[in-house]
Parts: structure tokens; C-alpha cells; sequence
């Protein structure tokens, strides 16, 4: 992801449903989840992960990647597989 890569949700408060342009809302649902686990203590500390990590922990981290991911692959190209070929060699 960019640093400027605008998305189309508040990182902070990233809503339960995914959002219009989605890709891949399994993606989108198992991020949204582990971002609610792993939430700031007044101490410094990952909720979750304490006394382990320290906040944003590695599940977080992973969970607004996998956010800002369930919209597009790096490249831009949908996680959805489209191309007839990709659909032969995987079956």
C-alpha cells in the first residue's frame, strides 16, 4: 500500500460490512475481526497481546493490511481470479 493511497473507509473506524468496491470480503471480514481483538490499553499495551506486545502489535498491523488489501493486490489487479487460463491450472 502507498503511503497516499486514499481508501474508502476511515482506517480508525473501519465499518463491519464491507464497503462498495470490496474485492474480497472474506479478506475484508478476517481483517475486521482481528482489528477489533487488537485494540490500544490506556498502558501502551495490545489488549490482546499483553504483556507480550506492545500496541499496534503484529495482529494489528496485519489487520489494516489486510483491510486496505481486500480492495485491490498491489499491482491493482483483483484478488478474483478472471482470467480463463488461472482457472484451468488451479482446478
Amino acid at each position: 500500500m502507498r503511503p497516499a493511497e486514499i481508501l474508502p473507509f476511515d482506517r480508525n473506524d473501519p465499518p463491519i460490512d464491507p464497503p462498495v468496491g470490496c474485492v474480497n470480503r472474506l479478506m475484508w471480514q478476517v481483517s475486521r475481526r482481528l482489528f477489533a481483538e487488537h485494540q490500544p490499553g490506556v498502558d501502551g499495551w495490545c489488549l490482546a497481546c499483553r504483556p507480550y506486545s506492545y500496541y499496534p502489535c503484529v495482529a494489528r498491523q496485519l489487520a489494516d493490511l489486510g483491510l486496505a488489501s481486500a480492495f485491490t493486490r498491489p499491482h491493482g489487479t483483483p484478488w478474483r481470479m478472471t482470467d480463463q487460463r488461472w482457472r484451468q491450472v488451479w482446478a
